[in-house]
C-alpha cells in the first residue's frame, strides 16, 4: 500500500522524497488503519512562549498519510473519518493538519470535503532558475551585520502581523523575544547568509537564508542536495511596489547559486495574496501543501 502511494505521487512529482515508506510508530505517534489506506497520527504541543507557537496552533493534531488503489479521494477521506474520531480535543488555538504533495491532486477533494483549508506552501527553486529583471528601487542591497538585529527583528514582526491575519500564524507576547534570538544566531553564523535593503541609512527590508549545515530538519522532504532554507523576506510596506523584494531574493539567489546549493525551500502562506505571485516570480513552485483546521471550542 504506502509503495503504491510513493509511486503515484513520485510520477505526479519527482521532487517529493519519502513517500514511499511510514517509520514505525514512537512513543508520539500512533498508526491509524482504513480502506485503503493508512497514516501515522502525532500531536504536538507548543509552549507559549516557544517560536514554534508563533508559527502555528498552541496544540495541533498531525496526520502523515498514505492511501492507494483508484479512488485516491476515498480512501483519504476514510483515514480522515478514522482519525477524527480519536481526536477529542476542541477548544482555542487547536487544530488538525494534514501535509500532502502539492503535485498529487488525486486525493485532495478529500480534504475539502472535511473542511479544511490550503494554509501554508512548501515551495522550492532549482539553482540557476533564471533570475528575474529586477530594480532596487533606489535601495542600497547589503549583507546584513549584528548592528542590524533591531531593525531587522522590527520588521520581522511587520511580516508576523501581517501573515496573522490568515489564522494560522499568531503573534505572542514573547514573540519579538523569540524573533530576536533566532535574528541573532543567524546573523552569529561566521558567513552569515542574510541581507538586508538601506534606503537613506534606514534599513527597510530584510531577507534571511539557512545555509546547509542548518536544513537537516526540512531538507528530508526532497530529493534535491544541498538545500538552502529562505526564512523571513520582508520589506516595509512604505516601500512595497518598488522592486526591493525582487531585488533582495535576486541577491540572495546569485549567492545560492554561485555556493552550488541545489535547492532552496521556503513556507509562504497561500491566504497572503502577496507570497504566491512574488514567489512564483522569483522562481519557486509549491512542493507540499498543508492544510489546516482549527477545532472548534466546545
Amino acid at each position: 500500500m504506502v509503495e503504491e502511494h510513493g509511486t503515484r505521487v513520485a510520477a505526479a512529482d519527482p521532487l517529493v522524497a519519502g513517500q514511499s515508506w511510514l517509520p514505525e510508530p514512537n512513543g508520539n505517534e500512533r498508526l491509524v488503519e482504513a480502506w485503503r489506506s493508512v497514516g501515522l497520527a502525532s500531536v504536538t504541543r507548543n509552549a507559549p512562549d516557544s517560536l514554534a507557537a508563533t508559527w502555528g496552533p498552541l496544540v495541533t493534531h498531525t496526520l502523515r498519510a498514505r492511501v492507494c488503489g483508484d479512488d485516491p479521494a476515498g480512501a483519504l477521506g476514510a483515514l480522515l473519518d478514522r482519525w477524527e474520531e480519536t481526536v477529542t480535543e476542541r477548544g482555542k488555538d487547536k487544530a488538525l493538519s494534514v501535509t500532502w504533495p502539492s503535485r498529487d491532486t488525486a486525493a485532495v477533494g478529500a480534504l475539502i470535503r472535511h473542511a479544511y483549508t490550503p494554509v501554508v506552501a512548501i515551495a522550492a527553486r532549482r539553482a540557476g532558475t533564471p533570475i528575474p529583471p529586477h530594480d532596487p528601487g533606489g535601495c542600497r542591497i547589503r549583507r546584513a551585520k549584528p548592528s542590524d538585529l533591531d531593525a531587522m527583528n522590527e520588521l520581522y514582526q511587520g511580516l508576523i502581523a501581517y501573515d496573522g491575519q490568515f489564522t494560522w500564524l499568531t503573534a505572542r507576547p514573547n514573540t519579538p523575544v523569540r524573533t530576536r534570538e533566532h535574528l541573532a544566531e543567524l546573523l552569529g553564523y561566521r558567513d552569515s547568509w542574510c541581507w538586508v535593503a538601506e534606503l537613506s541609512g534606514e534599513v527597510v527590508g530584510i531577507l534571511t537564508v539557512e545555509p546547509p549545515a542548518q536544513t537537516r530538519w526540512i531538507s528530508p522532504l526532497v530529493n534535491a542536495a544541498p538545500v538552502a532554507y529562505l526564512g523571513v523576506m520582508y520589506a516595509d510596506p512604505s516601500i512595497r511596489g518598488r522592486g526591493v523584494g525582487a531585488a533582495l531574493a535576486a541577491t540572495a539567489h546569485k549567492h545560492l547559486d554561485a555556493a552550488g546549493v541545489a535547492l532552496t525551500l521556503l513556507h509562504h502562506s497561500i491566504p497572503n495574496p502577496l507570497s504566491s505571485p512574488f514567489w512564483a516570480r522569483q522562481g519557486y513552485r509549491p512542493v507540499y501543501t498543508q492544510w489546516g483546521r482549527h477545532l472548534a471550542p466546545m
